[in-house]
C-alpha cells in the first residue's frame, strides 16, 4: 500500500499489480476481500497505519506482528497511534542502525529518539556484526571509525583501489534556494557515468543535496544516458546499494552535510564493488579533515587521489 504522491513513481511500475493505492481504498468488506485475495502479509508505511479507511483491511487481516524497517529513523512517539488503535498486536520487531540516519527532525529537535537510543530497550537488541556488502578496505575503515571495530567484513574484494578520490579542480559549492550544487562535479560525474555505461557496469550517483541531484539527473538526460533510478540524495538511498557508486560531495568551503557523521556513514556504505568520491582535495584535507570523509582520505593517503583532468580526458578507467 502506498499513497499517490511519489517522487520516483516510475520505480513502482514492476510491482504495480500488487500495489493497493490509498485512493482506491473502499469501505466495503467484500470488495476489500477481493482486493486482498487471501493475503496475510501487508507492506505499508507507518503513517499508512493511521489511514481512516484501513479498518476494512485490518478486520480481515488483524495486525499481530509488526516489523519496522529503518526503525532508527522513527521517533518513538510515532508508534503511539498504532499501539492505541490495534489491540491485536502481539509482537513488535525493530530493524535499524542508530549509526545511520536519525529520526526525521532531530537536527531541529535534538531530544528526538528512536527505540535504539532507549537504554532499557537496547539491552535486548541483537547486533548483526558481519557485513557482506562493502569491499574489505571500506568495511574495515567503517568498522574502526563508526562501529568501534565491532563490525566484521566478509567480502572477496580486498584491493585498496576499490575506493578513489577525484580532485575536482575548480569545483565550487553554489547556493540554490535552500540547497547546494557544484557544476564542475556534475561534469566529472557525467564522464564517469558514460564510462560505466560503456563498460556495462551497474552504478548509482549519490549526493547530499537535492539541487545537485536534480542537476545530475538533468545532465544524464542531456547526455542521452539512462537517467531513471540513477541519481539519489543520501537520505533516500539508505537501505539501498549498487555495484559502483559515484559520490558528489558538492561542498568546497563549508562542512555542511559532512558534519553529520550518521548521514556520511550512509553515503560511504552503499557500494558493493567500488566507490568514487568527487570533491576538492584541499577542502577534504583541510577544513573537512576531521569529518568521516576526511579521515578516510587520510587513511588512504595520496595514492588514492586522481585529478579531474585525468577523468575528463578519458584516461581514467573506473574499476574496469
Amino acid at each position: 500500500m502506498f499513497e499517490r504522491c511519489c517522487r520516483h513513481e516510475h520505480l513502482y511500475e514492476k510491482i504495480m499489480p500488487n500495489v493497493i493505492r490509498s485512493d482506491d481504498f473502499v469501505d466495503d468488506i467484500v470488495a476489500t476481500e477481493r482486493i486482498l485475495l487471501g493475503t496475510r502479509v501487508v507492506l505499508c508505511t507507518l503513517s499508512m497505519l493511521s489511514h481512516p479507511k484501513l479498518s476494512c483491511f485490518t478486520r480481515l487481516v488483524p495486525p499481530q506482528t509488526l516489523i519496522f524497517d529503518e526503525a532508527s529513523q522513527i521517533e518513538i512517539g510515532d508508534y503511539f497511534p498504532l499501539l492505541r488503535r490495534f489491540y491485536t498486536i502481539r509482537k513488535l520487531v525493530f530493524i535499524g542502525d542508530d549509526k545511520q540516519l536519525a529520526p526525521y527532525g532531530q537536527g531541529d529537535i535534538p531530544d528526538l529518539r528512536s527505540v535504539f537510543e532507549m537504554s532499557h530497550l537496547r539491552k535486548s537488541a541483537i547486533f548483526l556484526d558481519t557485513q557482506y556488502r562493502m569491499p574489505t578496505p571500506i568495511g574495515h575503515f567503517i568498522s574502526q571509525n563508526v562501529y568501534s571495530s565491532k563490525l566484521r567484513t566478509v567480502h572477496s574484494i580486498t584491493a585498496a583501489q576499490s575506493r578513489v578520490f577525484v580532485n575536482v579542480a575548480g569545483g565550487r559549492e553554489e547556493k540554490k534556494g535552500f540547497s547546494w550544487m557544484n557544476h564542475r562535479e556534475v561534469q566529472v560525474a557525467m564522464r564517469l557515468a558514460r564510462k560505466y555505461y560503456l563498460l556495462e557496469k551497474s552504478y548509482r550517483i549519490i549526493t547530499p543535496y537535492d539541487a545537485q541531484r536534480s542537476q545530475l539527473e538533468s545532465a544524464l538526460k542531456a547526455e542521452k544516458l539512462p537517467w531513471e533510478d540513477r541519481c539519489f540524495n543520501v537520505d533516500s538511498f539508505q537501505g539501498n546499494e549498487a555495484d559502483y557508486v559515484i559520490l558528489s560531495l558538492v561542498r568546497s568551503e563549508k562542512l555542511g552535510f559532512l558534519k553529520e557523521t550518521r548521514r556520511v556513514n550512509v553515503m560511504l556504505t552503499r557500494c558493493k564493488k567500488g566507490m568514487i568520491i568527487l570533491t576538492n582535495r584541499g577542502f577534504v584535507t583541510g577544513k573537512a579533515s576531521c569529518s568521516l570523509v576526511g579521515r578516510l582520505a587520510e587513511t588512504l593517503g595520496p595514492q588514492a587521489w586522481v585529478e579531474s583532468k585525468t577523468v575528463l580526458n578519458g584516461n581514467f578507467q573506473p574499476f574496469s
